[in-house]
């Protein structure tokens, strides 16, 4: 029956579904015979312990479970290889170094089952060879699998020149300022190489379709073009990863991360552009909505600070305002953003406090003075805190005047007026802080007419008054 199959089914030509099947059982078989025969190795090395040696008489069953799944491996991954997916040189390189491990792993389970005197250590010299075969064909499989740049793609570049590899490229800078996004450099490829690169590069180009690079990407696969420069809609890249989850050509394939809505977006938008291989995004005119998705898949929708370093503030300064009674408090583990606290202090927060504070202004981002004390006059220092995102003022004697000073505060996000003495000057204030997204008035002398006020001209403002 499983010759007819082979035979009915035109092997190398057109592969039965039945042998591509077959073949995708190949990735489940494929471990047990790299297990069990670096397990069969181990064996027999460390069966020339004495307290090892009874497992001489029992490694050849390890290494004839060796040779039997091995064998598996080979004619599932035969199949496979029929899908034409597969870089032909690897595949070949690949194929022949298994059924090399099946032969010496066939030979040295005779020579321990027979027990076989080799001399000039000749187990060993199989047992080595046996073992760096598994290694050669592993790689040779997840070059395969993952691309041939996947083990080494982060190795030190010493490492990468012995393995015959280019030095690491330089990265390209963070997209700071949407002005200098290159649109397919820095939004199209970045998304292609995350979602789709895995299945689509030189070594596996399911479908014949390579992604790796934008030339290779127009070239198409093996149902034509799958871009058509112009429309999004006529292009087959397209169709597949809008189509639902469900369907048979949704791309990326089941069990990968789909792209995500913005990214469908964007190229959608991309195609319709014509498709080009670069330019800077701002000169295809992008309309609002385009800004807002692209803005927010390059994460220039969050505060920019976040994308700067910052020094480690001074021991000096961190010791004096310990002993002023501020909780220092480490944000991030790859940077020196920090936040203090004092609304938990039974110390009174003084002006010269305050003004401490400003050693450590470049590293200050969340501060909280609930309850501490702080009055008008404290205001003008807290407003040179330059890279504050979130503020907490609530319970403190705090009134127009000295929220004026707060207008400085460019970065901030977060603003807590529980509790405080602030009224109109919100409507002059609150418009300039251009980054502001969360302010708290409740129990403070803010009316309804202000806050309606405010909701007018503020309208992605939250702002919680109860």
């Amino acid at each position: 029956m499983v010759l007819s199959i082979l035979i009915d089914s035109g092997i190398t030509d057109n592969p039965s579904d039945i042998l591509i099947f077959f073949g995708r059982i190949h990735p489940l078989v494929v471990h047990f015979p790299i297990a069990f025969l670096l397990l069969a190795a181990l064996a027999e090395l460390i069966s020339k312990r004495p307290k090892f040696q009874p497992l001489k008489n029992h490694t050849h069953y390890i290494w004839g479970l060796g040779c039997v799944s091995a064998l598996f491996a080979i004619v599932f991954g035969y199949f496979l290889s029929l899908s034409g997916d597969y870089n032909e040189n690897t595949i070949f390189w690949h194929k022949w170094s298994g059924i090399f491990l099946f032969f010496v792993s066939t030979i040295y389970y005779y020579i321990s089952k027979k027990n076989i005197k080799l001399p000039f250590y000749g187990k060993q010299i199989v047992a080595f060879v046996t073992v760096i075969t598994v290694f050669y064909t592993g790689h040779l499989g997840g070059n395969l699998t993952h691309g041939s740049t996947y083990l080494l793609e982060y190795a030190p570049n010493s490492i990468r020149l012995l393995a015959g590899m280019p030095e690491k490229t330089i990265p390209r800078e963070k997209v700071t300022v949407l002005d200098s996004a290159d649109v397919y450099l820095d939004i199209i490829s970045p998304m292609m190489n995350r979602r789709c690169i895995s299945c689509h590069n030189q070594d596996k180009k399911t479908g014949d379709l390579d992604v790796s690079s934008f030339i290779n990407l127009m070239k198409g696969g093996e149902s034509g073009d799958v871009i058509v420069k112009g429309d999004a809609e006529a292009s087959d890249f397209y169709r597949r990863i809008t189509l639902p989850e469900s369907h048979k050509d949704f791309m990326p394939s089941e069990g990968k991360q789909p792209l995500t809505k913005n990214e469908v977006t964007l190229i959608g938008w991309w195609i319709n552009n014509n498709a080009p291989p670069n330019g800077y995004f701002t000169q295809l005119n992008p309309d609002k909505n385009i800004i807002k998705v692209t803005k927010e898949y390059l994460g220039l929708d969050k505060n920019s600070l976040f994308s700067k370093k910052v020094n480690p503030p001074k021991k000096e300064a961190i010791d004096t305002l310990s002993n002023q009674g501020f909780i220092l408090n480490m944000l991030m583990k790859d940077n020196y953003y920090l936040e203090a606290n004092s609304s938990l202090s039974e110390k009174n927060i003084t002006k010269n406090a305050i003004e401490s504070l400003l050693q450590i202004k470049d590293q200050l981002i969340w501060l909280n003075l609930s309850h501490s004390n702080i009055t008008d006059e404290h205001t003008e220092k807290i407003g040179q805190l330059e890279n504050l995102i979130k503020l907490n003022l609530s319970r403190n004697n705090i009134s127009d005047k000295g929220l004026i000073h707060l207008s400085s505060l460019q970065n901030l996000e977060a603003l807590n007026l529980y509790e405080t003495d602030v009224s109109d000057s919100l409507l002059t204030v609150i418009p300039k802080l251009k980054k502001l997204k969360r302010i708290y008035l409740s129990d403070s002398k803010a009316t309804d007419s202000i806050v309606n006020q405010l909701k007018k001209g503020n309208e992605k403002l939250n702002i919680i008054f109860d």
